[in-house]
């Protein structure tokens, strides 16, 4: 699709759950050369297992076509854009099941209206974000650690079970451990904490309440060359247990990234010290342009502020037009960028110090990592750790 990324080899199992199983087959019968070698296809169905180890990038060579859609379902499928889908679907007079997920409504535009969903895909920037909160382990030599022994894996996945179930967090913890070049990235799933709905039968009305665990997919990413270990979860109680046991069961170490005061992995001094300049990309060959779209501060003599251009333009272009500049003496939060790929697609990124960032895709993060690091934005491992360090060191 001209104005997609591909998703690169990480995608959210999870977004095919909502898919109509008819249709999930007619979608992946378009890719079945390259699938059928890796037992995707099960008589007239399909294998769940081995779509889960497609999608969780344990199966290299596919074709980027097939990368790329996986990817812009998993970002459409959601709410805010049913109508809007449901509307096009019915202008093109496709077959609409009775009551269509989200899901549904992209899988049947991406086989019977690509065009369609093209155009909306181009004018509605994806809502799905993913936070990454970095943890820096607090040694002087990051551990390097890639493969993993089964029965290690094994004892890794008992004690985020007796953790989760413990703080009735959910349960039915299940890790997918992929060795990287630069580490390793784990994706576990499991079932989260319990959700009461009411189901509405569509012939009588009649209702009835039901009670489920939905399942849950996290993420950690860890890199040995900065010792940095990113988790994306939804609460801190959540990302704290994922730290503990990673670091106990796979280093031995269940302190190693938890040291209080953590260290900065961010900084947003290139944009009060080099000002538009510190937008330019032309050294990072996948990125056209990148602008900046907000930013929050705080001033110890003012109250706080966002501060946002009206119109979809740059924020120093902006200021700039109207006369204005940022004021000094103040305290960066948080920035928001727009990021403009080479092949056409829009992307988001959103810094929040000292240790957050925000995608519009997973797989965005190393092309945005390796800009960011060009123009200063990330801190020296280093100098970000020194002082816990010492300190650590001077109480032991």
């Amino acid at each position: 699709m001209p104005k997609s990324l591909r998703a690169g080899r990480w995608v959210n199992p999870g977004s095919l759950n909502s898919i109509d199983p008819k249709l999930q087959v007619r979608f992946f019968q378009h890719y079945r050369k390259e699938l059928e070698p890796h037992g995707v296809f099960i008589g007239d169905g399909i294998d769940d297992a081995a779509v889960r180890r497609v999608m969780c990038g344990e199966v290299s060579g596919l074709s980027v076509e097939l990368v790329d859609r996986i990817g812009v379902i998993d970002e459409m499928s959601t709410g805010g854009n049913h109508q809007l889908l449901l509307d096009e679907a019915k202008r093109l007079g496709l077959d609409i099941a009775p009551t269509p997920s989200t899901a549904d409504l992209v899988v049947l535009l991406l086989l019977d209206g690509t065009e369609s969903l093209e155009r909306i895909y181009a004018e509605r920037l994806p809502i799905a974000r993913r936070l990454f909160r970095s943890h820096f382990a607090l040694t002087a030599d990051p551990p390097t650690i890639s493969g993993v022994a089964d029965h290690v894996l094994k004892g890794y996945e008992d004690g985020l079970e007796k953790d989760f179930v413990g703080r009735r967090r959910g349960s039915g913890v299940r890790v997918f451990h992929f060795p990287t070049p630069a580490g390793f990235r784990q994706m576990i799933r499991r079932a989260d904490v319990a959700h009461r709905d009411v189901s509405v039968d569509p012939v009588t009305g009649g209702r009835q309440h039901i009670i489920f665990h939905p399942e849950r997919f996290d993420v950690l990413i860890y890199e040995h060359g900065q010792g940095e270990m990113q988790v994306n979860a939804k609460h801190d109680a959540d990302v704290r247990a994922y730290l503990e046991h990673v670091g106990h069961h796979l280093f031995s170490q269940s302190q190693l990234f938890l040291a209080e005061g953590l260290p900065a992995k961010y900084t947003l001094k290139p944009i009060l010290e080099k000002g538009q300049a510190c937008l330019r990309c032309d050294d990072v060959p996948e990125l056209e342009a990148v602008w900046l779209r907000g930013l929050d501060w705080a001033h110890p003599k003012a109250v706080d502020l966002v501060e946002r251009p009206r119109s979809k333009s740059d924020l120093f272009r902006a200021m700039t037009d109207a006369g204005r500049g940022i004021p000094r003496g103040i305290k960066l939060m948080s920035a928001t960028f727009n990021v403009v790929f080479r092949t056409g697609r829009e992307g988001q990124l959103r810094i929040v110090l000292p240790n957050n960032a925000v995608y519009s895709r997973e797989s965005d993060s190393e092309v945005i990592l390796r800009w960011l690091g060009l123009r200063g934005f990330l801190q020296d491992r280093g100098k970000a750790t020194d002082g816990l360090t010492r300190a650590l060191v001077a109480a032991s």
